[in-house]
């Protein structure tokens, strides 16, 4: 298939696929695909909060120290091939179509018309990183855990970052609920690493199954993790008194980042080759800064409390151009991150289940912002630089962050 074909073809199943309750469908997939996932080693990432973030810290240090890294996560922000990369440069448009035709090759003969674009996706970055030869590679599960079909895999070692309440209607609608499909990924007789400042019942709901696995289970000492300073530049702290900085801000980072230094330390990745990771790391839409707007994609309540945190720390006046999916708790995203915002511009374009921006706005003045909305990407900008304002940021769903984005890259103001 040519590219657009391929495309075609991949956007012609659903997102998430016929429901399942176990991973037969994708086992048989891979099957006729001669199995190359069993081929290959892994660190495996489930998560509510910091799965991109701690995938790009272990991807980019596992690359320091040499390996051939391949990394395979999800959403995208601008183009699809972002989600499969090999020594963080991703995959050409080529190889994504041969290796999709490859695929459909595979689900044709199981004559099962029920897969996801997820499934479709995944079984195409496990022949690339197979046959390109990759040392290792750092997997992303897409939602959950316990029946992603990411989850055939049997890795080096699994991370566990921050679980919070998300995807409710397919996981459950409480923490302990959600904790049992993340811990899913689990594997016998492999140690797993579980970042800090868990609610009580996820640690709970970790510990035990780590203990039925017989995994060893490492947790970052709390205690000894201490903020020095973050700020828009990035984040310095201390862990085991020993001071580290990312590239990335906001207090999250230094939870998502002592996953990750836990994570490598197991590996027996080198200290300079950790630290080097931490300080260059970037993931887009992670408080990024761009055309003079900082993007980012807090689009959860727990990820909006920590946008709101940071952003509320600096001075002057703030604009936000925001925009929510009616599939989120958009309610509780938007009471936590509009206290720390003078000006509001709500927009929907970016999707066809975006809450209304007059309902956005609605919400925003009773919160005390001057709010008005923006029909698309140009007249949302044009509002954004002719209001007096001296911190701009652009946040809620990612794929708002990618249209903005995508525009401001391009230089479309």
């Amino acid at each position: 298939m040519e590219y657009n074909e391929a495309i075609r073809y991949l956007n012609s199943f659903t997102k998430s696929g016929v429901p399942i309750k176990n991973l037969s469908r994708f086992k048989g997939l891979m099957e006729r695909l001669d199995n190359v996932q069993d081929k290959l080693k892994y660190i495996h990432v489930a998560g509510t909060n910091g799965k991109g973030s701690v995938c790009e810290y272990t991807a980019l240090a596992l690359e320091y120290a040499g390996y051939k890294t391949g990394k395979f996560t999800s959403p995208y922000i601008n183009r699809i091939e972002e989600r499969i990369q090999i020594n963080g440069a991703p995959i050409s448009e080529g190889d994504l179509a041969f290796y999709i035709s490859r695929v459909k090759e595979a689900a044709d003969k199981t004559g099962c018309i029920d897969y996801s674009q997820f499934e479709i996706l995944n079984a195409a970055a496990f022949l690339y990183f197979y046959e390109k030869n990759c040392g290792i590679t750092v997997l992303e599960t897409g939602i959950g855990g316990l029946l992603d079909c990411s989850n055939i895999i049997d890795p080096l070692l699994s991370v566990i970052t921050t679980v919070d309440l998300d995807h409710c209607a397919v996981l459950g609608d409480t923490a302990e609920k959600i904790a049992r499909h993340k811990a899913g990924i689990i594997k016998r007789g492999r140690p797993v690493v579980l970042s800090p400042f868990q609610y009580a019942e996820v640690n709970d709901v970790v510990r035990k199954k780590a203990g039925e696995m017989g995994s060893k289970l490492i947790t970052p000492d709390s205690n000894q993790l201490k903020l020095i300073k973050t700020d828009l530049n990035g984040t310095e702290f201390l862990y085991k008194v020993k001071r580290f900085v990312t590239g990335m801000c906001g207090k999250h980072q230094m939870i998502n980042a002592s996953a990750a230094i836990e994570a490598m330390r197991e590996l027996g990745v080198r200290e300079e080759h950790i630290e080097a990771a931490l300080k260059n790391a970037a993931v887009p839409a992670r408080m990024e800064k761009s055309g003079g707007f900082i993007i980012d994609g807090a689009h959860n309540v727990s990820g909006a409390k920590a946008a709101a945190e940071l952003i509320g720390g600096q001075n002057g006046r703030k604009l936000l151009i925001v925009g929510m999916l009616k599939s989120k708790d958009y309610k509780g995203a938007l009471s936590a991150l509009l206290p720390v915002f003078d000006t509001v511009i709500a927009v929907d374009f970016f999707s066809p289940d975006a809450v209304k921006a007059e309902d956005i706005a609605s919400f925003a003045k009773q919160a005390g912002c001057a709010a008005v909305t923006a029909g698309d990407a140009e007249t949302a900008l044009k509002k954004a630089y002719d209001t007096a304002a001296d911190l701009r940021v652009i946040c809620g769903s990612l794929y708002l962050c990618g249209s903005m984005r995508g525009y401001l890259l391009n230089d479309n103001t």
